[in-house]
């Protein structure tokens, strides 16, 4: 069987190469960081699957895999795939417990705190029959929390037993949907989606032997490595991104002169809200990966602002499913704010990258549609879920087509503009309103942190509801002028029922910058009522 020159195990015996080399660093606060060379990750790596099997796992076992320490994650999957397991990433604040009643896996690798929420909230309970604890040496020693049988020490010495190559088809890795935009679902990649993310991903990064990669989303860690780069791995705050402290990113991305920085818009606002606390510039940084939502062009600004002028700053779109699939710099989406094309709102996300098609489903007579995504970057399944995956799958000229439930445009140039989720559209009597359209406006307004639009109301009957997070300090009544000035020449500008001030918009569990939209209308129908 030939295999891909860039799938997820040759990458891996690509550290070999260069065993002196820094792998990944581990940051404690602002300053305190760990190395690790290749030579000692990968020979974790190893070390890691012959405790594995010895302790029962076998290829095709699901293990989920639950740490907030990147060493640890790192060596767990990574000794995982080696092994043929299938290692399940899920958030800790998820559906946890649903979710693996649905998937069932057998094995469960987690630190100890995630041990204590296994025991006391019943994940995985009936189905996970071995449980190891990370730690040092991996997978720890003694038993884990609870009881159950002793983890096996490391093996260092101990001989690793020849494997198959897998087949491309075969299952590598489920990853969970954060469950902002419905249930959280387990997605599907096998061996060559892995190699197509990763492929598609060194064509966007262009990763050189001297590049240092500062990962503020810790499964982005994971691929770090992969893609021959020195990752650090800042002590962000998992379970709560936007509470992390603004110096403890800045410190690492400083001290270990990144110049690589991947992120969500919340994340990097962190970065550069900092900077600008304290006059700092990033002379080290060549390329910004934002992710998780649309990053404003207000905020492409700032961090050009504390960048090199020649650092590029992409702005990345992808989901869970299909990963990346477009991508747009900093400086277009500044250009297309003052001059945007005609009949073209919402956010631009930029052209497909190579290797993935996408195209606009179902348009009505102005373009706008559901965006479509094929190509190697796309999950083949969700798993366990054959009704979710045959309601996210079309076909169409002959190729299987991934939905992705957000609305969009296709403009001439080629390039895609997001209008907002599809079930997040505004309908109302003579009403279909987009979120990104109204708030691409909004949110350019002076004084205005972020806004989000809602509908109140049975679907066909709601009225639209703009929440706006103000800018602390920022008068309201002089806010309200200006957003409803911004949004007199919208063609439903007038549309918007209520103005409704919100101190902090409620956003999902994994970035922090997608905004949660059920809370949100909830908290409006309640108090819309005497307000603007």
């Amino acid at each position: 069987m030939t295999t891909a020159p860039d799938d997820f195990l040759t990458r891996l015996g690509h550290l070999a190469e260069r065993p002196l080399s820094t792998a990944l660093v581990r940051c404690a606060g602002a300053h305190a960081a760990r190395e690790t060379t290749a030579g000692r990750l990968l020979e974790d790596c190893r070390s890691a699957a012959v405790a594995l099997r010895r302790a029962g796992v076998r290829r095709g076992d699901k293990a989920v895999v639950m740490t907030r320490d990147a060493h640890a994650l790192l060596t767990a999957v990574y000794g995982l795939v080696r092994l043929g397991a299938v290692p399940v990433l899920i958030e800790p604040r998820a559906e946890v417990r649903r979710c693996l009643d649905e998937i069932g896996p057998g094995v469960f690798v987690g630190e100890p705190l995630a041990h204590a929420g296994r025991l006391l909230l019943g994940w995985g309970r009936g189905h996970v029959r071995t449980t190891l604890v990370t730690g040092r040496p991996f997978p720890g020693r003694g038993r884990p929390p609870g009881g159950g049988p002793p983890a096996p020490a490391s093996d260092a010495g101990a001989p690793f037993p020849p494997l198959p190559r897998p087949h491309p088809d075969a299952l590598a890795m489920i990853a969970f949907t954060s469950g902002s935009t419905g249930r959280p679902k387990g997605v599907e990649y096998r061996y060559a989606t892995l190699a197509g993310q990763l492929t598609t991903l060194a064509g966007l990064l262009r990763p050189t032997p001297d590049d240092v990669l500062l990962s503020c989303f810790l499964p982005f860690t994971l691929l770090g490595p992969l893609l021959g780069m020195t990752t650090v791995a800042p002590q962000v705050d998992h379970l709560a991104p936007a509470r992390t402290r603004p110096a403890h990113l800045v410190g690492p991305l400083r001290e270990q002169a990144a110049t690589v920085v991947a992120a969500s818009p919340t994340v990097l606002g962190l970065i550069v809200r900092q900077a600008l606390r304290e006059s700092l510039t990033f002379p080290s940084v060549r390329r910004v990966l934002s992710f998780g939502a649309a990053l404003r062009p207000r905020l492409a600004e700032a961090l050009a602002a504390v960048l090199p002028a020649q650092a590029e700053i992409l702005s990345v779109y992808g989901a869970t499913e299909c990963l990346p699939v477009a991508a747009v710099t900093g400086a277009a989406l500044r250009e297309l704010r003052t001059q945007p094309p005609p009949g073209h709102g919402g956010t631009c996300l930029g052209r497909p990258l190579p290797g993935v098609a996408v195209r606009v489903l179902d348009a009505d007579a102005t373009g706008l549609g559901e965006i479509a995504v094929a190509g190697p970057v796309v999950s083949p399944a969700y798993h366990l879920r054959p009704e979710a995956t045959a309601a996210a799958r079309t076909t169409a000229d002959g190729t299987l087509w991934h939905r992705t439930g957000d609305l969009g445009r296709l403009d001439p140039d080629g390039r895609l503009w997001y209008l907002g989720r599809k079930a997040h559209l505004v309908t109302g009597d003579g009403l279909a309103l987009t979120t990104e359209d109204v708030e691409t406006a909004a949110d350019a307004v002076a004084g205005v942190r972020r806004t989000a639009l809602v509908g109140v109301g049975a679907p066909g009957r709601q009225r639209a509801v703009l929440c706006v997070e103000p800018e602390p300090g920022t008068h309201r009544e002089t806010l309200l002028g200006r957003l409803r000035a911004a949004l007199a020449p919208h063609p439903y500008g007038r549309r918007i029922d209520t103005v409704l001030f919100h101190p902090c918009l409620p956003t999902d569990i994994r970035h922090n910058a997608k905004i949660d939209r059920g809370r949100l209308a909830a908290y409006a129908a309640r108090h819309r009522r005497g307000r603007a």
